[in-house]
């Protein structure tokens, strides 16, 4: 156990990351993914060097009704984790019993008010110290899926452009199509799962390709609660929770609180910080619950963390 450092000097932005922390008054495991979240924003605010931004990859309800929202704030209430807090849409946050509209308007009702913004749409962007972060969010209910739109999409690729070679980080709940071992890691139960499945879905194809056209992306998705895999993984399994495609870093998170299966460590309590520094950028798994980082799993070359040189 110990406070959360940087692994390196000079160190230019610091991002501390959960994902699917399913807050939910219905919750089976009562206060428990409250529990999680907050010992993972304590964490944060306990870091040697004061994290830029927390940041959740989506699910941050299981619910977007008011209750859970309310729940939400209530766990993020009276501590300070980082500079920024951002909390990316997940399909979970944008269901609600009165429709899609309802828990869009209570999603930015709360988060704004969470994370001191004043944002009108599901999706959005901010510079932190230098380095861009976009985030992606649903625009109409899609299921299990996401529908980002044709708007969305060209915002996509203008703000990648305006990003110039990075690095640039962005946050959508789903993972792109077949990645990180889908769809298989999604339900190994069934037998009749499409290619689709578990990812975003139709529009995933256009979303790598405007990835792929940019220098220096960090893709970070959730949503299929898949524990951490590293090398032994990807050797066994065929996947693994970081690696590159084509120039882009994909990185796909475990639930914090409510269950993980395949991967190695199906621990709960464990989500990724990202270190960026001159000519490198890491992603470093820890469990914030127990305050470690990743001993468990290599992910790069023997070690508990992956880094790219830029």
């Amino acid at each position: 156990m110990g406070r959360m450092r940087p692994l390196y000097e000079g160190i230019k932005l610091l991002l501390v990351i959960t994902s699917d922390n399913h807050i939910d008054i219905r919750n089976s495991g009562g206060l428990y993914p409250m529990l999680q979240t907050r010992l993972s924003l304590t964490d944060s605010a306990a870091a040697a060097v004061r994290p830029d931004a927390y940041i959740t990859v989506g699910d941050t309800t299981s619910r977007g009704q008011d209750t859970n929202w309310k729940l939400v704030e209530k766990t993020f209430g009276g501590v300070s984790p980082a500079e920024r807090i951002f909390l990316t849409a997940g399909n979970h946050d944008m269901w609600h019993d009165d429709g899609f509209e309802a828990a869009s308007a209570n999603y930015l009702e709360y988060t704004n008010r969470i994370c001191g913004t004043a944002h009108d749409k599901t999706y959005f962007s901010h510079e932190v110290n230098g380095y861009s972060l976009i985030f992606l969010g649903d625009t109409r209910d899609a299921g299990d899926e996401t529908h980002l739109g044709d708007e969305q999409l060209d915002w996509l690729g203008a703000e990648l452009d305006l990003a110039g070679d990075g690095p640039s980080f962005v946050f959508c709940h789903q993972s792109l199509n077949g990645r990180h071992g889908l769809p298989m890691t999604w339900d190994r139960s069934s037998k009749d799962l499409g290619y689709m499945t578990g990812g975003i879905g139709e529009e995933s194809d256009r979303v790598a390709a405007i990835l792929k056209s940019h220098k220096n992306v960090f893709y970070f998705s959730g949503h299929s609660h898949m524990g951490l895999g590293g090398e032994r993984c990807l050797r066994e399994q065929g996947y693994c929770s970081v690696y590159e495609e084509e120039g882009v870093t994909l990185t796909n998170l475990p639930s914090l609180s409510c269950g993980n299966h395949h991967g190695e460590d199906r621990s709960q309590g464990i989500g990724m910080v990202v270190e960026v520094y001159d000519g490198r950028v890491l992603i470093r798994p820890r469990n914030f619950a127990r305050r470690r980082w990743n001993t468990k799993v290599d992910m790069q070359a023997g070690k508990g963390y992956y880094e790219k040189k830029l």
